[in-house]
């Protein structure tokens, strides 16, 4: 017998393919409707036109003046009902197109919710998790300070963990909703980059995380968010690339122009997936690596929320370049 779990896997495969048939299978009639009527009225058309060809009297003096104008309103009738013909399988084919796409929209939406809830599901329980057991061998065991310092990390770790990926729901939520008031106050940028990397040192201290920040650059913004957009880009590049490599963050000024540029020596991002990895829940590597695909795009919103630009380069031997560019 198939276990419940079972068909609802087997349901949720086919129930696309059976939306497809049945959008296929409608479309395919009504272009068959349309055509069988087209054919309809063109024959009776021309049966009437016969009908009163046959009724002119041959003997009649108007006779062919009469039969030009039979055989005129046959060709208006029949170019009138290729004219409404041509017309209808435009509007036919215009609306098939858009249906078409938000099917295959909401089926996109609805796949990428899903792996979503199971992303988040993970990602919610690995902390939580981890916190428990490390509390309760606090609890039950006694250990020497070492022990205690090194669980007592781990669980700070784990609790940031847990706090960033809450901080990325909600401002995705309040965002796209309006319902978060970007500040624009002065904020020192280079304080803010180096407290991001010293944060990650912290977190991540067998990890080679690097800073060449310029002193002493200020900009108006929001100093939570633009935190967040720089947290997020540190912890994209400490999850694609390799425990001995190293992770550069650079911040300079040039004029006007602000650049934060966040390297890693990961395996790079590939042509096709750097259109991709802004989109919500989008996860390269195809969801290998953990997370809830909210990261970049949220760091996106972010940037475009501060009137600058976010784009990726290739590093010169391997890895990638995040670019933030904000303008004062």
């Amino acid at each position: 017998m198939v276990s419940n779990e079972a068909f609802k896997r087997r349901f949720k495969i086919k129930r696309p393919q059976t939306i497809y048939i049945l959008y296929w299978v409608l479309l395919s009639y009504i272009l068959a409707a349309l055509v069988f009527w087209f054919i309809v009225l063109k024959n009776q058309n021309e049966q009437l036109s016969k009908y009163r060809l046959d009724m002119i009297d041959v003997d009649d003096s108007m006779h062919e003046q009469k039969q030009n104008e039979i055989t005129d309103a046959k060709n208006r009738n029949t170019f009138q009902y290729i004219g409404e013909g041509i017309t209808f399988l435009l509007l036919i084919g215009v609306g098939a197109i858009f249906v078409f796409r938000a099917i295959n929209r909401q089926f996109k939406q609805a796949q990428q919710q899903e792996n979503f809830m199971m992303a988040i599901t993970h990602e919610l329980k690995t902390p939580i998790a981890v916190t428990k057991l490390n509390l309760e061998t606090l609890q039950k065991r006694l250990l020497n300070d070492e022990q205690r310092q090194k669980l007592i990390h781990s669980t700070i770790q784990e609790a940031n963990r847990l706090n960033a990926l809450c901080n990325n729901m909600l401002l995705t939520s309040q965002i796209e909703a309006g319902g978060y008031k970007i500040m624009q106050e002065p904020i020192n940028f280079s304080d803010l980059a180096k407290e991001c990397a010293h944060d990650f040192m912290v977190r991540f201290p067998n990890r080679k995380i690097e800073i060449q920040v310029t002193e002493k650059i200020f900009i108006n913004g929001d100093w939570l968010l633009l935190q967040l957009a720089v947290n997020n880009l540190l912890d994209n590049a400490i999850k694609y690339s390799g425990k001995d490599d190293i992770v550069l963050l650079k911040l300079f000024q040039n004029n006007k122009e602000i650049y934060i540029q966040v390297i890693d020596e990961g395996p790079g991002i590939s042509s096709e997936e750097k259109e991709k990895i802004f989109e919500k829940y989008y996860r390269s590597g195809h969801g290998k690596v953990k997370g809830t695909g909210l990261g970049l795009y949220l760091t996106k919103k972010i940037v475009k929320a501060h009137h600058g630009i976010i784009k990726i380069k290739n590093n010169i031997s391997r890895g990638s370049i995040f670019e933030i560019l904000l303008k004062i």
